[in-house]
């Protein structure tokens, strides 16, 4: 785990380490990124090689069950970092409604105004808000926005953002191609990994109520689900992903920032995972040996890693050495092993390093100067009585300038110029180096800054549709056969590969039975399928297609190189939770409300006219890489749906989509809004209603049609699902 340099220079217990320069040479040296749960985690993370950390405070964290920090910690390890030549982000991944959006400035005011480094954000109102609020600050795109392309990253360029964390799931090669749009990339490179795309996940929201898009995820991927064999394993469970074997190709692809997962453990893990990376990284600057040593490995494998080690999506598509099929636990971590790491790490916080020189002749007033890299400060202090029995000689003085205390500052070097004969009471002589090192600390920080403009958000009066359009949407021939037949449909949506096995037909058939026809992309459209899908795309807009759904910001940059924004419109994926995504994104035709969003969330927005509503269908919870037939029997292609089941019975669909490679998990039930949706049909001028189609046969997308048909036509009707057939989801209270 050590380097040499750690060997020849042994810290003490709870000694201080000097800050070191970084390591320079002819290579590009990426930053290192650690997580910090708490404040010491900070303190162990960089005293172990970390260039930065990122953190959350005690609000809009993606980890909030995290012990975050408050607003003066963060404060302090700012000012902490920055003498240090450290770097600290703040993670603000989630999305917000517009009452806590409001809230936001309290929390980033300060933060800004002392130097914050960059805030990572998954939320288009929150980059919005940030981006006009705090001009100087750089945003970074989480990974829960599952940025896949080159586009994607310059959609978010376009709109502020210079750096991209993108999906874990992406391969060497697809990172290469985001890095050369110009944007910086920031990568995973070790710790736990969802099983599902980061951002496209609502399991826990819909299982439970907690969402993690909310930063309240339960983990329900961490339990046991069987197959149609009945066999109960831990298939949605992702093993820890490493990244030493893979590391110096990923330094070759040029990526800007190497992160390390891992804000909800223990600041032991922070700093222990930091060192190895920081041992090869250093290697790699001077030209040596990149291959890991199994000691290395197996303390690694040791520190909180979940059932062994592989090494993520960066060489290989999936595969079922990725799944900890047998046990979701965390192996054991040695007892000697934390307690060596809090030794060396956290009991030793990283100083930097201060050279004083002190004039002290009895008689004469005492000067005291301290310097570090470029800024020197000097004081002059009171004048120096002659010892009338001790005087303070070079060794009293140098105890007490020594003492450092809880400063970001170690003392190197001491000159003295004395004559050995003058005396201060100790008190004056500790006042005057207080009061040097506070003004070298104000030296080192930079200046502040203050928030360029309140940002205005959309007034509350709500603009209406004149009319409420019904909208099927369908994944299968079946499907698009019985929608056609619907009297109240006036659009089919139809996914993208649908439509253009037999673009004519279908084009033929829908014009003829009077509908417009809409088209979806691909929920993911990755770098490696973007220029098929984007051929595809264009090759169906020859035909008479009247707007394309988009479910990411992929997809909304790949559609947008061919149709303008009036034509395009944000499906469930393009989350909308506040007015300022909603004003954002005001270009296009419509915006699909959020599965989390409860009843009154989705009256209360503005801009009515614009919002479609899906009210039957089942939701999808997750959208994977990782492929439960790849895992369970090898690749099938043949396959098409089955289905897991959890623990107390509930069947979840599972839709192989073998044209790019990825699943779809449904919901046990659909949700239905049966009883609710006739009240707001009325009220609600919204721009659609929608009904979508997944795993239902002809006669069942017939049932229930005919019965949405008949509600919203105010006639008595039996529904077609009982009440434990069906969910209304978040409609009562909205995820938490």
């Amino acid at each position: 785990m050590e380097n040499a340099e750690d060997k020849k220079k042994e810290n003490a217990k709870g000694q201080p380490q000097e800050a070191a320069l970084s390591v320079k040479s002819g290579k590009h040296l990426p930053e290192l990124l650690a997580p910090a749960g708490e404040a010491i985690a900070v303190q162990g993370a960089f005293a172990a090689g970390a260039d930065a950390v990122y953190l959350g405070a005690d609000r809009f964290s993606a980890r909030a069950y995290a012990k975050n920090l408050s607003g003066e910690e963060l404060i302090r390890v700012l000012d902490e970092a920055h003498i240090l030549g450290k770097k600290v982000y703040l993670a603000c991944n989630i999305l917000l409604r517009d009452q806590e959006l409001k809230g936001l400035a309290g929390l980033m005011d300060p933060l800004y105004e002392h130097g914050l480094d960059g805030v990572i954000v998954q939320d288009l109102g929150a980059l919005e808000f940030m981006h006009k609020r705090y001009p100087l600050l750089p945003l970074h795109a989480s990974t829960q926005m599952s940025i896949m392309s080159a586009a994607g990253a310059e959609w978010l360029k376009k709109r502020g953002v210079c750096r991209v964390v993108p999906a874990r799931e992406l391969s060497l090669a697809e990172i290469r191609s985001i890095k050369e749009s110009g944007i910086e990339v920031e990568c995973f490179i070790h710790g736990a990994m969802c099983y599902s795309y980061s951002g496209r996940c609502l399991l826990s929201s819909m299982a439970g109520g907690r969402s993690g898009n909310r930063g309240r995820c339960a983990g329900p991927c961490r339990q046991p689900y069987h197959t149609e064999d009945g066999r109960a394993r831990y298939y949605l469970s992702m093993k820890d992903m490493w990244s030493l074997g893979v590391l110096e190709e990923l330094l070759d692809a040029g990526v800007d920032s190497l992160k390390i997962e891992g804000r909800m453990k223990a600041p032991e893990y922070a700093a222990g995972v930091t060192a190895v990376y920081r041992k090869y990284l250093d290697r790699y600057a001077a030209g040596k040996d990149m291959r890991p040593e199994q000691e290395d490995l197996r303390f690694l494998e040791g520190l909180y890693m979940r059932s062994g080690r592989q090494e993520g999506y960066l060489k290989k598509h999936n595969g079922r050495d990725m799944i900890s099929l047998d046990s979701p636990a965390y192996d054991k971590v040695s007892e000697e092993a934390k307690r060596q790491l809090r030794e060396k790490y956290l009991e030793a916080p990283l100083k930097l390093p201060v050279d004083m020189e002190l004039f002290f002749h009895a008689g004469k007033a005492v000067r005291l100067s301290a310097e570090t890299a470029d800024k020197k400060v000097s004081l002059t202090g009171a004048v120096a009585d002659m010892a009338q029995k001790q005087p303070l000689d070079e060794t009293a003085l140098r105890k007490q300038l020594n003492k450092t205390g809880d400063t970001p500052f170690v003392l190197r070097t001491l000159k003295t110029d004395t004559d050995g004969r003058g005396f201060m009471p100790i008190k004056e002589l500790n006042g005057l180096r207080r009061e040097v090192l506070e003004q070298l600390k104000d030296e080192l920080l930079p200046e502040k800054r203050r928030p360029d403009t309140d940002v205005v958000f959309p007034a509350a009066e709500q603009h209406l549709s004149e009319e409420t359009k019904l909208l099927a949407g369908v994944v299968s021939p079946e499907q698009l056969k019985a929608a056609l037949t619907s009297r109240m449909t006036e659009g089919i949506i139809a996914e993208l590969d649908l439509f253009t096995a037999r673009p004519e037909e279908i084009a033929a058939e829908t014009e003829k039975a009077g509908k417009k026809l809409y088209l979806r992309l691909p929920v993911i459209v990755r770098q490696e399928r973007y220029a098929a899908i984007r051929h595809k795309l264009k090759k169906a807009l020859a035909y008479p297609v009247a707007g394309v759904y988009c479910g990411g910001i992929d997809a909304l940059a790949l559609a947008g190189e061919f149709l303008p924004e009036e034509r395009l419109i944000g499906d469930q994926g393009l989350y909308v939770f506040n007015s300022l995504t909603e004003g954002g994104l005001s270009g296009l035709d419509g915006l699909t409300v959020s599965a989390e969003f409860s009843g009154k969330d989705v009256t209360s927005l503005p801009d009515h006219a614009r919002t479609e509503w899906i009210i039957y269908g089942r939701t999808p919870l997750m959208y994977s890489a990782n492929c439960i037939y790849r895992t369970k029997e090898g690749c099938r292609p043949d396959r098409g749906l089955t289905c897991i089941t959890d623990e107390l019975g509930h069947a979840f669909p599972l839709r192989p989509v073998h044209e790019y490679c990825y699943n779809i998990l449904y919901n046990c039930v659909p949700l239905s809004l049966h009883g609710e949706c006739l009240r707001h049909w009325k009220e609600g001028g919204f721009r659609a209603f929608r009904l979508e189609f997944t795993t239902e046969d002809a006669e069942e997308t017939k049932s229930i049609l005919s019965a949405f048909e008949a509600i919203l036509q105010g006639k008595n009707t039996d529904f077609p699902l009982s009440g434990a057939q069906s969910t209304r989801g978040h409609y009562k209270k909205g995820a938490e």
